[in-house]
């Protein structure tokens, strides 16, 4: 293969890639918690070089890399802007952690807090009906005259009953706010959620803020310019591939045939 086409099609793969990574970052700009995800690229020493057995080649074929591949994709757990709800109901954690979840069969970390109480009375997540874990692995369950929920920022849960003879405050217990070992470990599992392959460990004076979610990490404005950059990126090299194959179409009508 010519090698100019084999870079300008190694160039147009990578770009199609990175857009489709920047076309998931947008499409979540409004998910509670999303992280976005970054394309990391890494370029190639030419296959001579790497096999230690350079040749003598013209200064300018020297110099040429040995193309770029996508490395991996990786997710930026920076912590986005809290942002105030009102809802009681919504709980963010202002420093690092997870809220610990679960579907009944496996457990899921999560920064999402946008929370409800179902039919049964838990406590659960509003998008998926994933029940929120406490310090204990088990469930919350609010009682169904409950006149207010109370989320402490330690993440202790209580429940207010109203009765005659005034208000009582029920305990429910410690929403488990937990980390893992290595961030990069996690798994995503959509819907801002993630599996985590080794064990989690409780965070000490986690922060929560009642009434708060966190926004999403993406930033519309940055991925928009990340876009029309791997757009045009990819336009190019499309272009350099058509150039190159008609250049080289050209040279062989040229060539004398037997």
């Amino acid at each position: 293969m010519n090698y100019g086409l084999y870079l300008s099609a190694q160039g147009a793969d990578i770009q199609s890639k990175r857009l489709d990574v920047v076309a998931n970052n947008m499409a979540n700009a409004s998910t509670t918690a999303f992280k976005r995800d970054l394309a990391i690229f890494q370029a190639h020493n030419p296959f001579d070089i790497d096999q230690g057995n350079p040749n003598n080649l013209p200064e300018e074929l020297a110099d040429m890399t040995g193309g770029i591949t996508l490395s991996e994709v990786a997710t930026d757990f920076s912590r986005a802007p809290l942002m105030l709800t009102g809802n009681p109901l919504d709980i963010a954690i202002e420093g690092d952690g997870f809220f610990q979840v679960t579907d009944g069969k496996q457990n899921f970390l999560t920064r999402n807090g946008n929370l409800t109480v179902n039919s049964v009375g838990e406590l659960v997540t509003q998008d998926h009906g994933h029940a929120v874990l406490n310090e204990g692995s088990g469930r919350f369950l609010i009682p169904e005259n409950a006149s207010e929920i109370q989320i402490s920022s330690s993440g202790d849960v209580a429940a207010f009953l109203k009765s005659e003879d005034g208000v009582t405050r029920i305990p429910l217990g410690r929403i488990d706010v937990v980390k893992p070992d290595h961030l990069d470990a996690l798994i995503k599992s959509g819907a801002s959620l993630y599996k985590s392959p080794g064990r989690v460990e409780i965070v000490e004076n986690a922060a929560i803020q009642q009434g708060y979610i966190e926004s999403s990490g993406t930033n519309p404005v940055t991925d928009m310019m990340d876009m029309i950059e791997a757009s045009r990126g990819f336009e190019m090299n499309v272009n350099m591939i058509r150039s190159q194959d008609e250049a080289l179409g050209q040279l062989l009508q040229t060539l004398p045939r037997r």
